[in-house]
């Protein structure tokens, strides 16, 4: 039997139901049949006396969020007011966001049909989960709100734990961070540490319980639609609160592996630049972006599309390992939370020495970071063996000049050997717009932007669409205020050097390989040939396609006013150039 309900006490700490439907400031809906109430897990035990039982019924809508379903009576009692404190309380930390009135009839078949889904509802991913009660509240919550996060095909979830009642959750859904739930701190505490212990991947916490006192980290694991899903969890302390911030990968190893032309890079970007550079048979592919820019994705993508790939020994180090790759042998470099750098590059440098000495065909090095690990990737590379890896860098030609710097500390004439670099890739993602209420540009763009895409880019506004702030069923999100995008799409540009790159990367002048890079556009900006174009020229080839908005681009990039063009030289004139420095910023 439950324990006594506690004085009826109506709570009115307002942030935790902040942006939910107020329970108790308004007429609850009155339902006659099963099919009238939400998707729901099932009927939460325990939250009242047994002789209130045939009254309500509490049911578990996921994300320790509750609706309560009870007779006219009821509701209209001290009870009432009662229940809600009890679920608010420390014994469920709950948050009642819904509320029926119906008959003791109902409420009979509901316990008797406890865990009914609605059948109608096919995006549900609660066919098989647990039902929150007081013992597992912490557990149940947390796999509840990876599993809504998954739904909403959220790339991030943010925990920004804070020092009051309640602890906002944010998602980052195509590229973009939005507001998701307000929720009590002591749940989202319980239901982080609980997430450390219990769904953290063997050999990959950096403590053995999670602490709000210093940086913590691990890779958590849970299925959800019978797919296995990694979180990267990573977490600070901070001055008013401590962040955990989660990566959602999708590692199942059934999974299907992306093709290349599917992550949205250009025909002209495949046939001509990245499968060509693929398929030499050495030589080191850089990929530089932001976090969250695809390229781990991109990484695996072009490991797989290599040529007789069964044939050949492809190892991964990482840190840690992202994605599963079952055509790979992976090694993920372990890091405590309080390790020193020192101590985690020797952990790191480590492993790429070790898998130096087990015949490998093929490196996939999780970055370079400092002059040691681009030391063992030239070794590799140096010995007929192909690199492909990754770079901090904000461009191609920054990329090249950052392997030069003082922090990694590659000498120009290595990376300038002939064999050394097959390509190096810039790349951003994009939202894409929804193609079923996306709008024609021309009737939303400001006119000045549309005379500058007229005249300064030579480009059709015409042919342009902007996102559909109000949205369509096919891509609105109310839950975080998402509307007119759907999915995200790579933008990228990519340099391949030629003798004359070469050259002037060995004489550190990086204005000329910029310009004998760009100097290489022989066509529009609407062209899909991206030859010498850069990752900005690249969105807007992709705006003028009807792809992704205008706004964006000058959002995620710079705007179209400040942005310096290199203007098309004719092939001769390129020739005569090829050794004049010329200054054109990218």
């Amino acid at each position: 039997m439950s324990p006594p309900l506690p004085n009826p006490v109506l709570t009115t700490d307002p942030p935790l139901t902040a942006g939910l439907p107020a329970v108790t400031s308004k007429t609850p809906a009155k339902i006659s049949r099963l099919e009238d109430l939400d998707s729901f897990k099932g009927v939460i035990p325990n939250t009242v006396n047994i002789t209130l039982q045939k009254s309500v019924c509490v049911l578990d809508l996921g994300c320790a969020e509750v609706g309560v379903v009870c007779t006219s009576t009821f509701y209209g009692s001290s009870n009432y007011l009662s229940l809600l404190s009890t679920l608010k309380g420390p014994r469920f930390l709950c948050t009642p966001v819904r509320e029926w009135i119906t008959s003791e009839a109902l409420l009979q078949d509901i316990r008797n049909q406890q865990g009914i889904r609605n059948q109608h509802d096919k995006r549900s991913l609660f066919h098989d989960a647990v039902v929150l009660n007081e013992d597992n509240k912490f557990i149940v919550a947390y796999d509840d709100l990876v599993s809504s996060a998954i739904q909403l095909e959220a790339s991030d979830i943010h925990f920004e734990i804070t020092n009051t009642k309640t602890t906002p959750i944010k998602l980052r859904i195509f590229g973009r961070l939005r507001e998701w739930k307000w929720l009590p701190t002591e749940l989202v505490k319980g239901a982080l540490s609980s997430a450390y212990s219990k769904r953290t991947k063997s050999g990959t916490n950096s403590a053995g319980a999670l602490s709000f006192e210093r940086p913590m980290n691990t890779i958590t694991e849970q299925v959800v639609n019978q797919k296995t899903y990694n979180g990267r969890f990573n977490g600070y302390p901070l001055v008013n609160g401590y962040d955990v911030v989660m990566r959602l990968l999708e590692s199942d190893p059934k999974s299907t592996i992306p093709s290349i032309e599917s992550l949205g890079y250009s025909p002209y970007h495949v046939q001509s630049q990245i499968l060509p550079a693929i398929r030499r048979n050495a030589g080191m592919m850089v990929i530089a972006g932001s976090t969250g820019s695809g390229k781990s994705t991109a990484l695996r993508s072009f490991i797989y599309a290599l040529p007789e790939r069964e044939q050949l020994k492809i190892f991964g180090v990482e840190d840690p390992v992202e994605y599963l790759n079952p055509f790979m042998r992976q090694i993920s470099v372990q890091r405590n939370s309080d390790d020193p750098d020192d101590v985690v590059k020797m952990k790191f440098l480590s492993a790429l020495r070790s898998v130096l000495r087990m015949d490998p065909d093929v490196l996939m090095l999780g970055e370079i970071r400092d002059h040691d690990s681009a030391s063992l990737a030239s070794e590799f590379n140096r010995t007929g063996h192909r690199v492909f890896t990754t770079v901090h860098g904000d461009g191609c030609v920054d990329v090249l000049a950052r392997l030069t710097g003082e922090e990694i500390g590659l000498h120009p004439s290595t990376l300038a050997a002939k064999k050394y670099l097959s390509a190096v890739m810039y790349q951003k993602l994009l939202p894409k717009l929804c193609p079923h209420c996306k709008l024609p540009a021309t009737a939303h763009l400001p006119e000045r932007t549309q005379q500058q895409l007229r005249h300064k880019f030579a480009v059709d506004p015409g042919t342009m669409f902007v996102a559909n702030e109000q949205g369509c069923p096919h891509c609105k999100v109310e839950s975080v205020g998402l509307a007119g995008t759907k999915g995200l799409t790579v933008v990228a540009e990519i340099l391949t050097p030629n003798e004359a790159i070469l050259h002037a990367i060995r004489e550190r002048d990086w204005m000329q390989v910029e310009h004998l890079w760009r100097s290489q556009r022989q066509h529009g900006f609407d062209s899909s040939v991206m030859a010498g174009k850069t990752a900005y020229e690249h969105a807007l080839y992709k705006a003028c396609a009807g792809l992704v908005d205008p706004n964006d681009i000058e959002a995620d990039f710079e705007s179209f006013d400040t942005y310096l063009l290199h203007a098309i030289e004719p092939p001769a004139a390129v020739r005569r150039l090829a050794t004049v420095p010329t200054s054109s910023p990218h």
